[in-house]
């Protein structure tokens, strides 16, 4: 039974890397997940490029859940679980602007902020890097500063990557395809 639970996890999961390198996540119609992925960073930053396609432009069943932040990657932080203190860059189609913006969990708190306005099929240069104080994200060149309050962890600590996910609590609404290169 165990051995046929993890086939199941790994074939729900979509990635084919193409000839660029990018790996394809695809969050399926009516679910949340991409997949699941242990995998877990030697460091405290993770440089990487991402593309959104139009299947990231969604209407949602109930429109105020249009403003929910779906994810595109990031990681934990302080050896903790992930709802406990991560961050992450992600993404929600709200006004007609397909925005991208950045989620944390932490301080017992999950809070989210808009770091810019984006375009479908362009690739985007992206760095998540922890500091001290703050996460530092960086997208083509520009720096987004997000509070982070070391909680008296200091030190390495264990991390692990988190992968596109779509909501909120609404499921994709149709196939969803995220690329993303390391």
């Amino acid at each position: 039974m165990k051995k046929l639970l993890v086939l199941l996890i790994f074939i729900s999961c979509t990635k084919e890397v193409d000839d660029f390198g990018f790996r394809t996540y695809t969050i399926l119609e009516g679910t949340h997940r991409s997949g699941s992925h242990i995998n877990h960073p030697n460091n405290s930053r993770i440089n990487f490029k991402f593309i959104l396609d139009e299947s990231a432009i969604y209407t949602t069943e109930v429109p105020s859940n249009q403003g929910d932040v779906s994810k595109i990657y990031g990681f934990s932080d302080f050896g903790r679980i992930h709802q406990s203190n991560s961050i992450r860059i992600g993404w929600k189609y709200e006004k007609n602007r397909l925005q991208l913006c950045w989620l944390k969990h932490g301080d017992d708190n999950f809070t989210t902020g808009f770091i810019r306005d984006i375009e479908v099929d362009e690739i985007y240069n992206a760095v998540i890097d922890i500091n001290t104080f703050y996460y530092v994200i960086v997208i083509n060149n520009d720096t987004t500063l997000v509070s982070r309050n070391p909680d008296g962890v200091w030190g390495l600590v264990r991390r692990y990557y988190l992968y596109p996910y779509f909501g909120g609590t609404e499921f994709a609404p149709h196939d969803i395809t995220i690329k993303i290169k390391e």
